[in-house]
């Protein structure tokens, strides 16, 4: 570990700890005398062209480099010989700035991050390319754009600043796929249309104008169709989650077929503070 710290630079550790949060990679809080680092081992079953997924981070990184005073950011990687990822014993390794989650949650913050962060990566002549075969919602009549692909609650950090994090899953996508992801997270633990409500303000206030009309309209269909894609996911059981137990997998599909009914009883309602939101 200590050698790999070593490679991009750190070489006062204090120590290294394993974090438990997140299901697909190795990840490690490092405490340096220059302050914290996240280190992490990618999952090379998961993430089968770790310099695709590299060069997308720059793009990012890059893009929000043109905003040094916003409200919304990443994490800042660091490089190795030009690269912001490394090589050893067969595995492929990278390092970010640690940033200290000491905000609470709110919806209304949630849906502004993930707004904010779609409006730079598409404002900045960069193209992302595909890593990983994600949200298959089959061809659609939409723009494609760049996304982040895991807008869950997890993946922002409500501290001083808001941090956006987790970009192996930035890809080209639909802008609806993240939007409905980001409504399933706000609602899988109570379904509120006062929360769906203020994280959708929040997303068309970082959007600043960003989509089309068209776009505008799928919002709704993206939370249908990313929370049948989970679950139709869970459906297949360990295969495709070996971390889960059956019994652990179906429970969350259940879940998630509960959540889906509600969203769907209540269509109108969500459509009407979705165009109430971007078109006041």
């Amino acid at each position: 570990m200590n050698t790999i710290l070593k490679k991009f630079g750190l070489t006062e550790v204090l120590s290294v700890t394993e974090l438990s949060c997140g299901h697909i990679n190795k990840t490690y809080l490092c405490q340096c005398n220059d302050g914290k680092y996240i280190l992490q081992s990618l999952n090379r079953d998961i993430f089968k062209k770790p310099e695709v997924t590299a060069d997308n981070i720059s793009a990012i990184e890059k893009a929000f480099e043109k905003f040094p005073d916003d409200k919304v950011f990443v994490p800042r990687y660091l490089c190795c010989d030009g690269r912001n990822y490394i090589e050893h014993n067969g595995g492929t390794w990278r390092i970010y700035t640690y940033t200290e989650d000491c905000g609470s949650y709110s919806p209304y913050l949630h849906g502004y991050a993930v707004g904010r962060f779609l409006k730079i990566v598409n404002s900045c002549g960069i193209q992302l390319k595909n890593a990983l075969n994600l949200h298959n919602f089959g061809e659609l009549k939409l723009p494609l754009r760049n996304i982040h692909g895991d807008t869950k609650a997890d993946n922002i950090i409500f501290g001083k600043k808001l941090t956006v994090i987790d970009l192996d899953t930035a890809m080209q996508g639909y802008v609806c796929a993240d939007y409905g992801d980001m409504i399933r997270s706000v609602t899988a633990k109570e379904f509120s249309l006062s929360a769906i409500s203020e994280a959708t303000k929040g997303f068309a206030q970082g959007l600043d104008g960003l989509l089309t009309s068209e776009e505008t309209d799928s919002l709704y269909d993206g939370i249908v169709m990313i929370i049948s894609e989970l679950a139709e996911r869970y459906s297949g059981g360990v295969r495709n989650f070996p971390n889960k137990t059956a019994e652990q997998c179906l429970k969350r599909e259940c879940e998630l077929k509960a959540q889906l009914n509600k969203i769907c009883s209540f269509k109108t309602e969500i459509s009407n503070l979705i165009s109430g939101n971007f078109h006041e």
